[in-house]
């Protein structure tokens, strides 16, 4: 006769707290989930990104940069053009979300369009001093180096995803006129100027 049944409002506030509970637990999941996925694309553009460099870097280390030349460029595309000491060229070409070297294609991998490749303004340096110094002060060699930004909400935020290609050669392999004589490569190299958020200003007011 002292027993008795669960009132209404106890069911209420116990169906209340197991929701409360699940909510939580969903929302761990997708948590979870969410870092899985990023983890993944992380290692997949890491795993491009070595691929990329390798297969660049052989060539000029194998075939001997002797120059740079930028080619058919856009907004949305940089190309450049490689030439090695044998008379022959090879075209790299980086859109937003992928970059072609030869026959070799990549995609960037992301879960949003925020992530991407900044074609735009690539920081850019060659050293040679060929006709500026004296014969006792010259080195026999040059050397370039350009990197490709991965920007994200047009932040670089992402420097570790970052494109850099860096290669010391000889002068007596060139040319002149072989390699640009500026800071930047790029659609707007002509406006870029060298300030730590270049890259931010120029794509905030495209």
């Amino acid at each position: 006769m002292n027993k008795r049944g669960i009132t209404l409002v106890e069911f209420i506030v116990s169906i209340a707290l197991i929701s409360i509970v699940l909510l939580f637990l969903f929302n761990l999941l997708l948590d979870v989930q969410y870092t899985s996925n990023n983890n993944n694309f992380a290692i997949d553009n890491q795993l491009n990104r070595a691929s990329i460099l390798r297969n660049v870097m052989d060539d000029f280390n194998n075939l001997g940069l002797v120059g740079i030349r930028e080619g058919n460029i856009d907004e949305n595309t940089l190309e450049l053009i490689f030439l090695f000491q044998d008379g022959s060229e090879k075209s790299l070409l980086v859109e937003e979300k992928k970059v072609r070297y030869g026959d070799e294609l990549w995609s960037m991998k992301s879960k949003n369009s925020h992530t991407r490749y900044q074609v735009r303004c690539i920081p850019y340096e060659y050293i040679s001093n060929m006709n500026s110094c004296d014969e006792s002060e010259c080195s026999d060699y040059f050397s370039v180096h350009f990197q490709i930004p991965v920007t994200i909400k047009y932040q670089n935020e992402n420097i570790i995803d970052d494109l850099e290609f860096f290669y010391i050669g000889k002068k007596a392999d060139l040319s002149e006129d072989a390699f640009p004589e500026k800071s930047y490569l790029g659609y707007q190299s002509s406006s870029c100027y060298q300030e730590s958020n270049t890259i931010n200003k120029i794509e905030k007011n495209t």
